[in-house]
C-alpha cells in the first residue's frame, strides 16, 4: 500500500489519472484491513492528485477527511500536511483569513513534530498569505526570516520569488526584478516549474508596465511549460499577457485573439471550481460529521474492541517467537565471534595495527582473519554475500575454507589462496539443486617477515598503500569468489611490494564507502573514503580506528546502517 502511494506521488505530474488510480487502489487495501493511517494517507494523496489539476472541490473533500483521521491518530505531521493543502483551497476561494488560520495551525503542528523543512515551507506560506492580504510589511518579515536559514534550491526559488512579488505589488520594480530573477535561477536549477512559470509571467508584466514589449520569448517558454503541465490557471494568465503585449504593439487582431482565449479558459476553470460548491461541500461535511458522530463512535468502538482482542493474541504470539529467534541469533553471534582472531593474537602478529569492525545486525557477513604460517603473516578482510543471518552462514563456510587452504595445505601466495577458495566454494554450491548466487569478496595480504615483502590479491577488493605523502591503490580482480556472472574466470593476480618501515596498508569491505549520510544524505563513495585514509596518516595507527569510527557515525548520523563494515589497517 505504501509503495502504491509512493509511486502515485511520482506520477502526479506526468499521469494524473494513473496517480489517482494507484491512490484509490491503496485506499481499498487500507479499508479492507481497517488500517486507519493507510486510509488517511490515501485520502491525503487523492487530495494531492486533484490539486494537481486544480479540482478544488475534490481537494477539499479528501483533505478534510484525511485531517479528521490524522487527528484521531494524533498524527501531527499528517494534520499539518492536510492543513497545508486546505490552505491552497482557501487561497482559491479568496478566504484569506481562513487560509492564514490554516497556516498558523500548520506551523504549530510542524514545530511540535520537529519538521524543520515543513516549518520553512509554512513560514513562506504565511508570508504569501500576508501578501494577498496586502500586508506587505508582514509578508516581507516572514520571507526575510526564511532567508536566515540554509535553504535548498527549491525553497530559495520560492522565497526569493515571493520577495520579488511583494516588491512588484509595492511598485518597487527594480527590487522586484532582482529577486524574481534570483528565484527564476533557483527554479530552473531545481526543476521547480510552478515558480519558473510565475517568474516568467511577472518579469514579462514588469517589462510591459515599463513599456518594454520584448517579452514574447519569456511568454513562449512559460506557455510551453504550462501546457506540458496542464496548468490551466497559469495558461489563462499567460494568454492575458500575450494580449497586453500585442495591444501595446498595436497588433489588435492578435490582442483580441489572446483575450478571447484568456476569457474562455478562465471561465472553464471557474466553472469547474465554483466557490459556492466548495463552501457547500465544507458545510455538508461538517454537518454530516456532527450528525453521525455518535453512531460512528459506537461502530468504531465495537470494531476496535474486536480488532484489539485479535491484535493482542497476535502480538503475544509474535513477541514469543521474536524472543526465541533473537535468543538463537545472539547464540549464533557467540559462535561467529569465536572465528574472529583474539586481540592478543593480533597484537602479537601485527603490533602496529587496528580493526574497525561494525556489523549491521547482530551477526555479520563480514569478518577479518589473521594467521601465521612459518615466516609469513596473513591478514584479510572478507565480505560474504548479504548481511545478518544469511551472511553469517556464508562467513562460516568461508572461514573454514580459508583455514583449510592456508593452515592445512600451507598455500602462501595470495593469488593461489583465492583460486583455491574459488574452486572449493564453486564445488560446494554446485551440489545444490537450486542456483546459488552466494559468493565472497575479499582482499588478503601475506607479509614475509624475512624478505619484508608484502604480497596481495583481491576479489573485488583493493589494497590501499600509504608511503609517506604518496597514496596508491592496488586493485584486485573484478570478480568474486564462488558465484560469478562470467562463464570462465581469469586467474587471480598476485601483487608484491616492498613493505618499508612507516608504510601503512589498508583493507576494507564496501560497507564503509557505501554508507549514506552527510548533509545531503548521499553515499560516501570510495573516492572520499580514500581521501579520509590520506587525511589520518599523521595519526598514530592505534588512534586511527577511533578516527574512522567517529567519522562513520558523524557521517551516518540518524540514517540506517546499510551494510556490515570492516576496515583493517597495518603499519610496518
Amino acid at each position: 500500500m505504501d509503495k502504491l502511494l509512493a509511486v502515485s506521488n511520482t506520477k502526479i505530474e506526468e499521469n494524473y489519472l494513473l496517480a489517482q488510480e494507484l491512490s484509490n487502489e491503496a485506499l481499498k487495501i487500507a479499508q479492507n484491513i481497517f488500517y486507519t493511517k493507510g486510509i488517511a494517507d490515501s485520502y491525503k494523496q487523492l487530495a494531492s492528485c486533484f490539486l494537481s489539476v486544480s479540482n478544488y472541490g475534490e481537494v477539499m473533500q479528501y483533505a478534510m477527511q484525511a485531517k479528521e483521521l490524522y487527528e484521531s491518530l494524533d498524527d501531527k505531521e499528517g494534520q499539518a500536511n492536510c492543513l497545508n493543502t486546505l490552505g491552497f483551497v482557501y487561497n482559491f476561494t479568496g478566504d484569506y483569513k481562513k487560509r492564514l488560520a490554516c497556516n498558523f495551525e500548520c506551523l504549530a503542528l510542524r514545530e511540535q513534530a520537529n519538521d524543520f523543512k515543513g516549518k520553512l515551507s509554512t513560514l513562506s506560506n504565511i508570508g504569501d498569505t500576508y501578501t494577498v492580504l496586502k500586508d506587505y510589511d508582514k509578508a516581507l518579515e516572514y520571507f526575510i526570516e526564511c532567508l536566515k536559514y540554509d535553504l535548498d534550491d527549491h525553497m530559495n526559488a520560492i522565497v526569493n520569488f515571493n520577495i520579488g512579488e511583494v516588491n512588484y505589488y509595492c511598485k518597487n520594480f527594480e527590487e522586484a526584478t532582482k529577486y524574481i530573477t534570483i528565484g527564476l535561477e533557483y527554479a530552473l536549477k531545481s526543476g521547480f516549474w510552478q515558480i519558473t512559470i510565475a517568474a516568467y509571467n511577472m518579469l514579462s508584466s514588469i517589462k510591459l508596465i515599463n513599456g518594454n514589449t520584448d517579452v514574447l520569448t519569456e511568454l513562449d517558454k512559460a506557455l510551453a511549460l504550462a501546457t506540458q503541465k496542464n496548468a490551466k490557471e497559469d495558461i489563462y494568465e499567460i494568454y492575458e499577457l500575450y494580449s497586453s503585449c500585442h495591444k501595446q504593439k498595436g497588433n489588435w487582431e492578435e490582442a483580441y485573439k489572446y483575450l478571447e482565449l484568456h476569457n474562455e479558459l478562465k471561465n472553464e476553470v471557474l466553472t469547474q471550481n465554483n466557490t459556492h460548491k466548495l463552501k457547500r461541500i465544507e458545510f455538508d461535511f461538517q454537518f454530516k460529521s456532527i450528525q453521525s458522530e455518535a453512531n460512528e463512535i459506537k461502530e468504531k468502538n465495537n470494531l476496535l474492541t474486536k480488532t484489539f482482542a485479535q491484535i493482542e493474541l497476535q502480538r503475544n504470539e509474535i513477541e514469543s517467537k521474536n524472543i526465541a529467534i533473537t535468543d538463537s541469533i545472539h547464540y549464533a553471534k557467540r559462535i561467529q565471534n569465536s572465528i574472529l582472531p583474539e586481540d592478543n593474537k593480533i597484537k602479537k602478529l601485527l603490533p602496529n595495527s587496528f580493526v574497525f569492525y561494525e556489523p549491521k545486525d547482530i551477526v555479520s557477513g563480514d569478518f577479518y582473519w589473521v594467521e601465521q604460517v612459518d615466516e609469513v603473516i596473513f591478514f584479510s578482510a572478507i565480505d560474504c554475500t548479504g548481511h545478518g543471518v544469511p551472511g553469517a552462514f556464508v562467513s562460516l563456510i568461508a572461514f573454514n575454507m580459508l583455514n583449510k587452504v592456508v593452515l592445512e595445505r600451507k598455500i602462501k601466495q595470495p593469488s593461489l589462496i583465492l583460486s583455491e577458495l574459488d574452486n572449493l566454494m564453486r564445488n560446494l554450491f554446485s551440489k545444490s539443486t537450486e542456483k546459488v548466487r552466494d559468493g565472497v569478496d575479499m582482499g588478503i595480504c601475506a607479509y614475509n617477515t624475512t624478505t619484508k615483502e608484502l604480497s596481495f590479491a583481491g576479489a573485488y577488493h583493493s589494497l590501499f598503500v600509504c608511503d609517506g605523502d604518496d597514496f596508491k591503490e592496488i586493485k584486485g580482480n573484478r570478480e568474486s569468489i564462488g558465484f560469478s556472472i562470467f562463464k570462465e574466470k581469469k586467474e587471480f593476480i598476485n601483487h608484491t611490494i616492498e613493505a618499508k618501515p612507516g608504510d601503512t596498508v589498508y583493507l576494507s569491505t564496501d560497507g564503509y564507502p557505501d554508507q549514506f549520510g552527510g548533509e545531503k544524505g548521499k553515499k560516501l563513495k570510495w573516492k572520499n573514503f580514500k581521501q579520509l585514509l590520506c587525511d589520518i596518516q599523521s595519526t598514530k595507527i592505534h588512534d586511527q580506528k577511533e578516527e574512522l569510527k567517529q567519522f562513520f557515525y558523524n557521517w551516518k548520523n540518524d540514517l540506517e546502517q546499510l551494510d556490515d563494515v570492516c576496515v583493517v589497517g597495518v603499519r610496518f
